[in-house]
């Protein structure tokens, strides 16, 4: 693949001198389009009023917002000015955003109000005093607020910066350059600021766009999380970077509105975690004509059940929907199927690494490379993230001398190059010294017909070491005892490696991005089971 050496900003100019009349990105709930015309002149005014409020060069800007327009045009104006973004997830604890804006040192910072009510403002004014760095706060609203600044205001205050000033900033950014800071879910803990480039952000988009099969002709319906990769990156820039159009129907998650954009905006592709796919097909409002138009997207984010495949596929007929898989650290993906791969390859792997991506299976105790079809830790070279921010020691375990970012994650790569997941290293269970994959029990369990969903995890357990329990979320309408259902899974797996504790539940504990948080099952079932 041939490396696209430019920046943000200068890809979206292009675009917008290409495709001026193109629409760039719809509100439906909010009632707001651009064309590509007007949003590169929002995008300028917010850039040059970044200016007047003296963001400079490398200064990092925080965004806490869910999805508004606001959120994508500070996203370009802040690249245009040379600053960093840092995007929070708005449904975080007040502790988890007091500690990202304190470990990232934003000066400014854009905002929502909130979505009920000024909920947004009013948790910053109960944290501003613990983040004594942060002078500016841009809020879009309606009303005013003390203490900050109107959007408005903001664009506004950028009338008054002559052109030429951005102009020249501009020329000073580098491909090179960093131009965001994302933080990880924290499905594990604490999160880590993943410092990531121009460059890498572009050659993955561009990637996986011609991966996907998609054209400026394209329509990208966005309901996944702003803040996110998946969101901001995957979705929204990927589109931006060749002309097509974003359709953003909600604010937050709302199937229903989800649905009626679909249809009434003719949308061509679609992406979401699985669980979000099953809230949509499985809504009432569902209908299959009114998703006729929809014949692309990415699922990814946790494995894909087949029967979910085979009803989006065969049935809904979203043919040339494809499964990826990526992480932060590697701005974005990794690997991603094709749109003709059979089915069974788009739901049995992740396909095939991107273009831009060197991909290859370690031993996780050894680091030595692995051959076809065996399990080992997965590793990946090319534009991957510039570092942790300012955690040396973490960016050092995770990139080796060598340039090989360590995912962490456990998969095998067959002879063809498709990639198959197996599970994270901090999941693997280790009960009376034999180690158990979580994601080989969930495999088996999936297969069941009373199964909807599972998560198979392990706890600390006296004697044991760590014990192995399996909550699954059973299907509607199904009536079966859990002592059946036990028996079961007793007779698919091998005894050594079984469950010793199976629950029904409802649902799970998730991170806003569709994640499951496995140490939040592990702190329930201490609770329960010791």
């Amino acid at each position: 693949m041939e490396v696209v050496s430019k920046t943000i900003g200068e890809m979206i100019k292009g675009i917008a001198e290409k495709f001026p009349d193109n629409e760039a990105l719809i509100h439906q709930d909010i009632g707001v389009r651009f064309t590509y015309g007007l949003f590169l002149w929002e995008t300028e005014r917010a850039a040059r009023g970044l200016i007047g409020m003296g963001v400079r060069k490398g200064d990092r800007v925080a965004l806490l917002a869910p999805n508004i327009p606001e959120w994508f045009i500070t996203q370009i104006a802040a690249a245009r000015a040379g600053a960093i973004l840092v995007p929070v997830d708005p449904g975080a604890e007040k502790e988890d955003i007091a500690y990202i804006l304190k470990q990232s040192g934003p000066r400014t910072m854009i905002m929502a109000r909130g979505v009920e009510d000024a909920e947004y403002v009013e948790l910053i004014n109960e944290i501003w005093d613990e983040v004594p760095h942060l002078d500016n706060i841009v809020v879009s609203a309606t009303q005013t607020f003390p203490g900050t600044v109107p959007w408005t205001e903001l664009a506004a205050m950028g009338e008054s910066i002559p052109a030429r000033e951005l102009t020249e900033r501009e020329r000073k950014i580098r491909p090179e350059d960093p131009v965001a800071i994302m933080y990880t879910s924290g499905t594990t803990g604490r999160p880590k600021g993943v410092v990531l480039d121009h460059l890498g952000l572009v050659n993955k988009s561009f990637a996986s766009t011609k991966r996907q099969g998609l054209n400026p002709r394209d329509r990208l319906c966005l309901f996944f999380p702003a803040f996110h990769m998946f969101g901001n990156t995957c979705i929204t820039l990927a589109g931006f970077l060749i002309g097509a159009t974003v359709v953003m129907p909600c604010v937050s998650f709302d199937p229903s509105k989800i649905l009626k954009t679909i249809y009434r905006e003719r949308c061509t592709a679609v992406y979401g975690s699985p669980s979000m796919f099953i809230a949509l097909l499985d809504h009432p409002e569902f209908s299959k004509k009114r998703w006729k138009t929809v014949k692309k997207g990415t699922m990814g984010g946790a494995p894909c059940p087949m029967e979910l495949m085979i009803r989006l596929v065969r049935d809904v007929g979203v043919s040339d929907i494809t499964v990826g898989y990526g992480i932060t650290e590697a701005s974005s993906w990794i690997t991603m199927t094709h749109p003709d791969d059979p089915l069974d390859l788009r739901v049995a792997t992740v396909g095939k690494p991107l273009e831009c991506n060197s991909v290859k299976i370690v031993d996780p105790h050894t680091g030595e490379d692995l051959p076809s079809n065996a399990q080992g830790e997965l590793c990946i070279r090319g534009f991957i993230m510039k570092s942790y921010y300012e955690m040396p020691a973490a960016t050092a375990t995770a990139i080796d001398q060598k340039g090989w970012l360590h995912s962490g994650d456990l998969g095998e790569m067959d002879e063809q190059g498709y990639v198959r997941m197996t599970g994270r290293l901090k999941d693997v269970i280790v009960r009376d010294g034999i180690e158990i994959h979580p994601a080989e029990l969930e495999e088996q369990i999936y297969g069941l017909p009373e199964v909807t969903d599972v998560q198979v995890f392990g706890f600390p357990y006296p004697g044991k070491g760590q014990e192995v329990a399996a909550w699954v979320i059973p299907k509607t309408g199904l009536k079966v005892s859990l002592e059946s259902f036990s028996g079961t899974i007793s007779e698919k797996i091998d005894r050594e490696k079984a469950p010793h504790f199976i629950k029904f539940v409802s649902g799970f504990p998730m991170t806003r991005s569709g994640k499951v948080q496995k140490f939040r099952l592990s702190e329930m079932a201490q609770e329960e089971y010791l």
